[in-house]
């Protein structure tokens, strides 16, 4: 009942139009003197057409409404569904984070104990890399939090890169990379911390895939351009521009069983958050040089 009274609400312009033709008609069969069996006549034939109407307009109507609540009821179902996997995505970050904080601890005892004279270095290469990835899911779940701080502010570029090549001392000893770097005196606006992990990830990968040679790290104060050369295998040039896309190894991943294709990933949403341009050239076993402009200067 409810909704049809509803319906006859929406309707009523009908009503109000067969009012004035009838008033109208009924004036002019008056005036005109006509016989006012006609006019009886021509309103039931009126009448019966606007019925005719109605009822095809009812039941469009009906289907309508019954369509509006169809969708009403999905979008409910599908906000529901995807607060759950929000709260179940949130859920299961957070056990990472607290799985990842829990195997650290692991990790710094194994450290201790190869520190000591003696110690296996490939053995302690393995346990930096293990450590290495275990940053990187810690920096994939804050990355992929959009609440992350990002503290902005005039960074001192050649502190960020001291930091990050004495990290990866003991990668340059062991498979003897040469190092080319020369202090480069700039300061760039930028968030410290995730630079960092920006510059980690790029020189992870160079020491990863060169065997041998020399590694440069050169800052083009024009262009406020720092670049990244290695010596290594390069990458094919089909697979440029994919290498930034999530799960991407393309084929230094199916030669290096160590490659997930979540390291250069994360490298490009970090740039594109601190506003970094990233420049790639590369040439398949003549190395690979990425550069980086930052826009905030």
């Amino acid at each position: 009942m409810d909704r049809l009274w509803s319906f006859l609400k929406n309707e009523y312009r009908i009503f109000i139009t067969l009012l004035y033709v009838c008033l109208i008609f009924g004036g002019v069969f008056l005036f005109a003197n006509f016989d006012m069996q006609y006019f009886i006549l021509s309103l039931e034939l009126i009448l019966f057409c606007m019925f005719v109407f109605l009822i095809i307009e009812w039941i469009s109507y009906v289907k309508r409404e019954k369509m509006s609540e169809e969708i009403e009821r999905l979008q409910i179902e599908n906000n529901t569904l995807r607060n759950k996997i929000i709260d179940e995505r949130k859920d299961l970050e957070e056990y990472f984070l607290l799985w990842i904080h829990q195997i650290k601890t692991p990790i710094t005892v194994c450290n201790l104990i190869l520190d000591k004279s003696g110690a296996d270095k490939r053995l302690k290469e393995q346990i930096f890399y293990i450590e290495e990835y275990t940053n990187m899911a810690m920096n994939y779940l804050k990355l992929k939090d959009r609440s992350t701080d990002m503290d902005i502010y005039e960074v001192d570029l050649d502190e960020v890169l001291n930091s990050v090549i004495k990290k990866y001392s003991l990668i340059f000893i062991e498979k003897k990379i040469k190092l080319e770097y020369i202090k480069t005196g700039e300061r760039v606006v930028s968030d410290a911390k995730w630079l960092s992990i920006l510059l980690e990830q790029i020189i992870s990968n160079a020491l990863k895939y060169t065997k041998h040679g020399s590694i440069s790290i050169v800052y083009d104060k024009e262009l406020s351009k720092l670049s990244i050369k290695d010596t290594g295998i390069g990458i094919p040039s089909k697979d440029i521009k994919k290498i930034f896309d999530r799960g991407y190894s393309g084929f230094n991943g199916r030669i290096n069983e160590k490659s997930s294709g979540l390291g250069l990933y994360m490298v490009g949403k970090t740039a594109e958050i601190l506003n970094i341009e990233i420049e790639v050239k590369s040439e398949l076993n003549a190395g690979s040089e990425f550069s980086f402009i930052f826009k905030n200067r």
